[in-house]
């Protein structure tokens, strides 16, 4: 078992005395707080602005040079709060509208008294499998249930690197390795436990268990502004259905060369494929502005495939 994502207490606590603590907690309506393998992260639009570590009663913080106005020294938590403009304006330009959304959802779901679900990581990178996980949440309420969300903004991130087709491929990988099972599970615990040490708000009366959290997750693949860019192109769950089916469904016009349905079988079957996924397209835009209640169960959604009394 690799080592578990989590701080302690001295940690915790320390870091509470910290600037940076303080940055977080004005600026938690556009901030994350990563818990990662005794440090944390610190993400604006799901971009890094810092990792910071405490290792002998001493902070260590590292950041992109590119992010500061000159090179210094000895970067200090008084830089990087100096700095919190231009630090947003990198990051905008390397992330674009997708982190943008990401950002907005997670943040969205996580103040919304109405969802069932609650995101406890973003950008999770793990040794189960080569791949990235956007979004991993878990349900407010026994029985505990998780889901590790992949999004999308519109269909320019379908192909190539970071595809379907990869994100099919690595998520089947994921599921095969035992990984969520045998360690995810215990994280997912010690990153709550993490974040109430902090003060950080969770909706939790009881940290959950480990074995009261389901052993298989559900993956589901996001897409927001599911629109057309012209009036007579593809909309993005058309082009979608191009790279997963080869039955031309969802309105498909024209097959992809690359068929996740070719080597993985019909991803959307739940009862008869051994790796599966819910799809959900919304028309939301952040331009009109992004408006949700629940990260997964929202009634904006076209969801496929339809499954009847839902009670995820």
């Amino acid at each position: 078992m690799d080592k578990l994502r989590g701080i302690d207490d001295d940690f915790a606590e320390a870091f509470k005395k910290n600037e940076l603590y303080k940055l977080y907690k004005e600026h938690k309506d556009e901030l994350f707080l990563g818990v990662r393998n005794n440090y944390l992260n610190l993400y604006y639009d799901c971009g890094s602005v810092v990792k910071i570590e405490y290792k002998n009663k001493k902070f260590f913080y590292d950041i992109s040079e590119s992010y500061l106005d000159k090179k210094y020294e000895d970067v200090t938590p008084r830089v990087i709060c100096d700095n919190y403009k231009k630090i947003k304006e990198k990051i905008i330009e390397y992330r674009g509208i997708e982190g943008k959304a990401q950002s907005k959802l997670v943040y969205l779901n996580n103040n919304s008294e109405y969802s069932k679900w609650f995101c406890v990581d973003i950008e999770n990178a793990n040794s189960g499998f080569s791949g990235r996980f956007d979004i991993i949440a878990i349900t407010k309420k026994p029985p505990y249930k998780v889901a590790i969300i992949e999004l999308k903004y519109g269909a320019k991130a379908y192909d190539g690197k970071g595809g379907i087709y990869e994100h099919v491929e690595n998520f089947t990988e994921f599921k095969k390795s035992d990984y969520f099972k045998n360690q995810m599970r215990k994280e997912i615990v010690y990153i709550i436990e993490s974040l109430q040490k902090l003060d950080i708000n969770t909706p939790f009366d009881n940290i959950p268990e480990e074995n009261s959290i389901l052993p298989d997750p559900d993956f589901y693949f996001i897409t927001l502004n599911n629109n057309r860019e012209k009036n007579d192109a593809c909309t993005p769950k058309q082009r979608m259905s191009a790279r997963l089916f080869n039955d031309r469904r969802w309105g498909c016009i024209r097959l992809s060369k690359k068929i996740v349905q070719n080597e993985f079988g019909d991803v959307t079957d739940i009862n008869n494929n051994k790796f599966h996924a819910t799809f959900l397209f919304s028309t939301q835009n952040l331009e009109e502005g992004i408006t949700i209640k629940d990260i997964i169960e929202d009634d904006s959604y076209n969801r496929e495939p339809k499954i009847e009394n839902n009670n995820t």
